[in-house]
């Protein structure tokens, strides 16, 4: 249910389709519940819940519910990821099985 793996000497590593984008919003814009795609070597393609925190026209910035592995304690992991893999509404035709 949380997000453990990705982890490694106590850092997060980043999934395959984050980009950082040019212009970075400043501030969070707001908490808006979205559905993410995100590419890594444990799972491949997912989806996965998520707030879109900070956005401009070609990417958000988004977080979800994770645990450090060293500690336990729950943490916000957080992944820019360009716009096209952040939905508001999930369509069946939108996930593509391999």
């Amino acid at each position: 249910m949380f997000e453990t793996e990705g982890w490694a000497g106590g850092r997060r590593r980043g999934y395959a389709n984050e980009e950082i984008p040019d212009h970075l919003p400043p501030s969070n814009q707001g908490a808006i519940p979205v559905v993410v795609r995100l590419v890594d070597k444990q799972n491949g393609v997912h989806y996965r819940p998520a707030e879109a925190r900070r956005w401009n026209r070609t990417h958000v910035m988004v977080a979800f519910r994770g645990v450090h592995p060293d500690t336990g304690q729950r943490c916000d992991i957080l992944a820019w990821l360009r716009a096209e893999d952040v939905y508001w509404v999930l369509h069946a035709e939108d996930v593509r099985r391999a």
